[in-house]
């Protein structure tokens, strides 16, 4: 008789975010939730920590923790403990926490699951790795002898410096077709759908049900990979090629969420939702919107402003489209060319008329400003604040993070007095490590108040 390997049980952990803030804004680990559906459907066994629950009964109880709170559609505030800072920020002014649940309620978690027989640790920001160390370190605490693997955005950008100090036994940087000969050379078991992983059209639905409470929004991605190859951004380098989902995989996903889990709020994570769309996502929406919209759909992904045409500005507001950001960069026709040339201030404008006139209002339009690139003057975003207010946006400033492997890399290099190759926590937006003479972090602050209260920049 031939013997088969048994099924491997895989854990699934999202780590805590560490940073000075966070905030829940439609932020789901998808990606290790689609990870979680192939391993299923492959047969693998699966469960699942997520140490960013926000209603976790243990962590929200606890003296120690500043409890997580809800906010309108969906999103909230983690909960929050302040931890010393890390030596890269010591002088930097502000308070440093760990956001999520309790380290002794990850424990208890930990100890009360069967013994996996891998572990699997996802990640997102580079800039946040001590939450995934600490995860890693307290898996090795519990389960000895487990291999655990690292994946995610930083694994995928910050590749040396996970492997040199996260504690996992594997960095994943491979295709997502590679993992199945992967598991099955560490498990002995070769997932029987090893044929799908590489083929996003053919990946079953993300398993938003471990998500435990039932999740306050879920989720939706219709289409990965962007065709722009803009000097400040890593979608094309983590996403390289670009694939859709068709018509009736996309209202699939809706239906799950609305019929099956209940979800009232959904929140689109596509880098190109509207481009390419007309046969995808426009007959769903059509649907949605003719039926009379019971659920509500938010972007906090930047729309590419190109798209908004005045049917689809009409077509969006028709569906239940509530969360609308919009992705200028810039005011500047001319600085806008020197980092891709996907939209001008003509174009801008036109298409904030458009959503206007479908019935969004000044609340629900935002505009995202980069903020601090290198060779950018302050007075540059300053104008381009007023810009946005003055068309009846709201302006949303994003502070430049230096990504390791974009096209603007070496110049933040170049310009940074901190070394951000090595450290990858001087790419926190929030500490701005390309801050210099003529743009400082004052400067930024200043920035931030000008988008808030519209008051002048002095300098």
């Amino acid at each position: 008789m031939i013997h088969k390997p048994r099924a491997p049980l895989v854990l699934l952990i999202n780590p805590w975010i560490t940073d000075f803030a966070a905030h829940d804004l439609w932020a789901k680990p998808l990606g290790l939730l689609y990870l979680a559906s192939l391993l299923r459907e492959g047969g693998c066994g699966t469960t699942f920590i997520d140490c960013l629950d926000r209603h976790d009964p243990f962590t929200n109880s606890h003296p120690g923790v500043l409890p997580g709170r809800d906010r309108k559609f969906g999103t909230g505030k983690y909960p929050r403990m302040r931890i010393p800072k890390p030596e890269p920020y010591a002088g930097f002014p502000r308070y440093f926490h760990r956001h999520g649940i309790h380290p002794e309620s990850f424990r208890r978690k930990l100890s009360e699951i069967e013994r996996p027989d891998m572990v699997w640790v996802t990640s997102v920001m580079t800039y946040w790795y001590p939450g995934v160390l600490d995860a890693i370190r307290m898996v090795r605490e519990v389960f000895p002898g487990v291999p655990v693997w690292l994946g995610g955005i930083y694994a995928r950008l910050c590749p040396s410096h996970a492997a040199r100090w996260s504690g996992a036994d594997r960095v994943v940087t491979e295709d997502l077709a590679r993992i199945p000969d992967m598991i099955c050379a560490l498990t002995g078991f070769c997932p029987s759908n090893g044929d799908v992983w590489g083929d996003f059209n053919a990946w079953p639905l993300p398993a938003l049900d471990l998500l435990k409470p039932a999740p306050d929004y879920a989720p939706l991605l219709t289409g990965v990979g962007c065709p722009y190859r803009c000097p400040y951004c890593a979608s094309a380098r983590l996403q390289p090629k670009r694939a859709k989902l068709d018509a009736h995989r996309i209202m699939e996903q809706i239906a799950w969420g609305r019929d099956v889990l209940g979800v009232r709020d959904f929140a689109f994570y596509d880098d190109a939702l509207l481009l390419d769309a007309e046969k995808t996502l426009r007959p769903v929406l059509e649907t949605i919107a003719g039926q009379g919209p019971k659920i509500r759909f938010h972007v906090p992904n930047a729309l590419h402003v190109r798209a908004l045409s005045r049917q689809w500005c009409d077509l969006l507001y028709a569906a239940g489209f509530r969360t609308v950001r919009l992705g200028l960069e810039t005011a500047l026709d001319g600085r806008s060319l020197e980092w891709g040339g996907k939209v001008d201030a003509e174009m801008y404008l036109e298409a904030v008329c458009n959503l206007f006139k479908a019935g969004f209002s000044q609340e629900d339009v935002g505009t995202y400003l980069l903020c601090g690139l290198p060779g950018q003057t302050v007075e540059e975003v300053a104008q381009s604040i007023r810009f946005v207010r003055q068309s009846g946006a709201q302006p949303r400033v994003a502070e430049f993070s230096p990504i390791p492997g974009t096209l603007m890399w070496d110049k933040a290099v170049a310009v940074s007095t901190f070394d951000i190759g090595a450290e990858p926590l001087y790419h926190n937006n929030t500490f701005f490590a390309c801050r210099r003479p003529d743009f400082s972090y004052g400067d930024m602050v200043a920035l931030k108040k000008l988008q808030r209260a519209g008051e002048s920049v002095n300098g």
